[in-house]
């Protein structure tokens, strides 16, 4: 199974996240470089493809996910095209309810001005995903030219591997 199809699965609200609400828009344009908003905002747009995933079965052992159990991927992230760096995403399913899992998801994403930390908690499908699913989570810090990062991103997750990202720091 693909990593977004378990995220979706696992979180599709994940992400909703706060990440992994569900709320299913249409996909967002990756975009190029930094922009800033008003002189308060800088924003990216960036695009991520999974390379790798792997789901960790820690609870009652069985093809459904449980509580404790873990998506672990890595990806490619790309700004116009262009890789640019890449993340890391580890999310653990903190509740299980009929048709819902719910999922704490942790992810770093690495550019060359620095790292960003995005972290939240969503509800989200026990299944692969249909249509493109769109989340929300925090930026809670970074390094580098990050290094005091607050904000939000929002992700639109697609069935197949690829997310878009857009990335709202507050300056």
């Amino acid at each position: 199974m693909r990593k977004k199809h378990i995220i979706w699965l696992a979180t599709a609200g994940l992400i909703a996240t706060a990440g992994g609400v569900l709320v299913l828009p249409g996909a967002m344009p990756a975009s190029a470089v930094p922009s800033t908003r008003g002189g308060h905002q800088q924003v990216l747009h960036l695009t991520s493809q999974t390379e790798q995933f792997s789901v960790i079965d820690v609870g009652e052992k069985g093809p459904a996910l449980g509580l404790g159990d873990q998506i672990v991927s890595s990806d490619r992230v790309l700004r116009n095209g262009r890789t640019v760096g890449r993340s890391g995403t580890v999310l653990t399913v903190v509740g299980v309810k009929p048709n819902v899992l719910t999922t704490q998801w942790l992810t770093i994403v690495e550019l060359p001005e620095g790292q960003l930390v995005l972290q939240g908690i969503g509800d989200g499908p026990t299944g692969p995903p249909t249509v493109p699913l769109t989340v929300t989570v925090g930026v809670t810090g970074g390094t580098g030219v990050y290094a005091t990062a607050r904000g939000v991103v929002e992700i639109v997750d697609h069935p197949g591997g690829t997310e878009d990202l857009t990335v709202t720091l507050d300056n």
